[in-house]
């Protein structure tokens, strides 16, 4: 049960706009890059395994669904940031803190010459594409939390066999690991642009 209330938590911190994963440490792309990788090699057709709670399954089928669709815009997106380390150094730390207010105090602490290749980077066609698909990623992302949030995960749980509940266990824990990881990358990624955005623009 542990984990079901993880994925409620995440669920309720990407409906709310803001992500509760996120800590003060540097946001490492690497390894959120072998996260994505694991859960997918995980969640590929040979291995997933559906749930026997047919309510829950259609809701799972649509976080895994929201899992692909988001993994290789986000990788798209840091393969962008990486190519320039001032840029990737930059996003790399204000996707660390949460206030706007240390958010702008991370651009304002950058040196003129990184600001123009931060700024240069957010006004980039290729940038406009990038976050295009964050957002497309982003989007069914959050629905889909939203609707496993509403779950009853206690009550559908207490239906099944004991013999058959560590299982069931499992299949929510995978569920909720992308749900994590979704709440990591593009929905953190595309959040803190919608904050720093402004901070480019009025320069």
């Amino acid at each position: 049960m542990k984990k079901t209330l993880l994925a409620a938590i995440i669920a309720a911190s990407m409906v709310s706009g803001c992500s509760m994963i996120t800590g003060s440490e540097k946001t490492s792309y690497a390894e959120l890059q072998t996260t994505g990788t694991e859960l997918a090699e995980r969640s590929n057709a040979d291995n997933y395994q559906p749930s026997s709670i047919k309510e829950a399954e259609v809701l799972r089928i649509a976080v895994n669904t929201a899992f692909y669709a988001a993994k290789p815009a986000y990788e798209r997106y840091t393969e962008e940031l990486l190519a320039t380390p001032a840029v990737g150094n930059y996003f790399s730390a204000v996707e660390s803190v949460d206030s706007e207010e240390e958010k702008k105090a991370v651009y304002d602490a950058l040196s003129e010459e990184n600001k123009k290749a931060v700024d240069k980077f957010m006004a980039s066609s290729v940038f406009d594409e990038v976050i295009g698909g964050l957002k497309e990623a982003a989007v069914p992302a959050m629905k889909s939390a939203t609707s496993f949030l509403a779950l009853d995960t206690t009550s559908l749980l207490a239906d099944i066999n004991f013999s058959e509940l560590p299982a069931e266990k499992d299949k929510f824990a995978l569920t909720a690991e992308q749900l994590e990881y979704l709440d990591k990358t593009v929905v953190s990624a595309y959040n803190n642009y919608q904050i720093i955005s402004a901070f480019s623009n009025a320069q």
